[in-house]
């Protein structure tokens, strides 16, 4: 992993600047939180604007899976080899002509393109995150922290604007997200351009295992509680996806291959290897759970036994609350990292994670209770979020950072697709009349407690570093 270039970091940059850099790059994230948030209360009240079935719109969501999983990598891979500010723009721009064209021209088909569209905001972290880590090494945490702090925060305030904009019809709703795509788009020309592109090509074959085989291998996990996952459409997009993946994996793993998609030898790099494994399961163990939570909320007591019957509007109210305590843990992570250092911090966030499922599995039947659990998982989501996205650059070489940030993003959104696919299978396992049993929450929330605690145990693996970038 030798350097080919050197990225000149930017020297004597005041105070001002930095915070004027990470305001902007604030603003642009906000976009990313909106637009994957927003679309939860939109999408399943389309059904009736579009004529659509239920099918069609989780269909939808697949197509949203999908393509985070896909773009992740190759847009990250993109910023190191042409420029982060330059792709970083193009992927803004993608974003904002999609949420334009939702919003203008609603339909089912520019809804479709739309939402693929949308799923450029993958790129936003690892792009920014690359600026940054040049412009200001030292500052690299706290950027972190405060990006991660408005994704929480917007996630569920784009929740809470869509509900309320699309009250009486659910495609205004759309609107919610322009003027943020449009200050966004505005934002990233006031980046600085940093880094030297290493203008490296990028092998062709690998790129397309590595997106074929993620397609794939997507796509079997969240059709199979559907399919079966004995059906020969499961089998073969499941087997295909692997067989892909591992030829990708062999291929950019290969210290002889002299053209590589991603440089996969960093995760023989202890600390990135740690953060990866670390990474996978807490997204397996904490956003996967979502859905699960929104039922619970609305679930009548009367019919199912457990639940408080909560409206939508009321829904999205307590996910925008919850999400005030993810924005307040992952501004705070970057002080936590220093002071208690970055081993400590990530096994109390997976702690802290597997003992909220554990508070809701005693303290269900009662909405202060459950809240209290659902409390800790959100600190747990921002901590985790930000200390996971940090540490995953430190220790790789400047003109990979976003390569090796895109790396982590993809664990992450891997993870989600394992976690959904489990909890869809433990839902599908335990349904009577149409609605999971109690039961079957409790496996639930059981098997993601068993996830955190993993997280946790991945995060004890991280070593102590000798020589870590100072951040503040």
């Amino acid at each position: 992993m030798a350097s080919k270039t050197a990225p000149a970091a930017a020297s004597g940059t005041t105070r001002r600047a930095i915070a004027g850099m990470i305001l902007a790059m604030a603003l642009i994230e906000s976009l990313s939180g909106v637009t994957q948030g927003y679309l939860n209360p939109i999408l399943p009240a389309l059904g009736p604007v579009f004529d659509i079935d239920d099918p069609t719109i989780n269909g939808i969501f697949l197509i949203s899976n999908v393509s985070f999983a896909v773009l992740t990598p190759i847009i990250s891979r993109l910023g190191d080899s042409y420029g982060y500010r330059l792709v970083l723009r193009w992927s803004t721009g993608v974003v904002t002509l999609g949420v334009l064209q939702m919003a203008l021209w609603p339909s089912l088909w520019t809804v479709t393109i739309g939402v693929v569209m949308l799923t450029c905001v993958v790129g936003f972290i690892p792009l920014m995150m690359g600026i940054l880590r040049v412009s200001s090494p030292g500052h690299t945490r706290t950027g972190v922290s405060v990006m991660i702090g408005m994704l929480m925060i917007m996630v569920g305030a784009g929740g809470l604007f869509a509900g309320i904009a699309g009250v009486t019809n659910p495609t205004l709703g759309f609107w919610v997200a322009v003027p943020f795509a449009v200050v966004a788009f505005i934002s990233s020309f006031l980046l600085p351009d940093a880094g030297v592109p290493t203008r490296e090509g990028i092998a062709l074959a690998p790129l397309l295992a590595c997106s074929l085989g993620l397609i794939g291998f997507v796509v079997a996990l969240s059709m199979a509680p559907e399919w079966g996952w004995l059906d020969a459409r499961t089998l073969i997009a499941g087997l295909l996806g692997v067989s892909l993946l591992a030829y990708w994996a062999r291929r950019d793993f290969s210290a002889t291959q002299r053209r590589r998609f991603m440089d996969l030898r960093m995760l023989a790099i202890p600390r990135i290897r740690s953060i990866s494994v670390a990474t996978f399961f807490f997204g397996f163990a904490s956003i996967s759970y979502f859905g699960t939570n929104g039922i619970f909320l609305h679930s009548n007591p009367d019919k199912t036994g457990y639940g408080f019957g909560l409206s939508p509007l009321m829904i999205a109210i307590v996910l925008a609350l919850a999400s005030v305590l993810s924005l307040v843990s992952s501004l705070l992570t970057a002080r936590v990292l220093r002071r208690f250092g970055e081993r400590a911090t990530l096994v109390f966030a997976g702690l802290l994670l597997a003992g909220g499922f554990l508070v809701m599995i005693l303290a269900h039947g009662t909405l202060s209770g459950y809240c209290v659990g659902f409390a800790m998982f959100n600190l747990s989501l921002g901590m985790y979020q930000a200390g996971t996205r940090s540490l995953s650059v430190e220790g790789v070489p400047l003109q990979e950072t976003s390569t090796a940030a895109g790396l982590n993003e993809l664990a992450l959104s891997v993870g989600i697709a394992v976690g959904a696919a489990v909890v869809k299978l433990l839902s599908s396992a335990s349904v009577e009349s149409g609605r999971i049993t109690e039961a079957g929450l409790l496996s639930i929330w059981g098997a993601l407690a068993v996830a955190a605690l993993i997280a946790a145990a991945a995060s004890a693996r991280y070593p102590k570093r000798e020589n870590a970038e100072v951040s503040v």
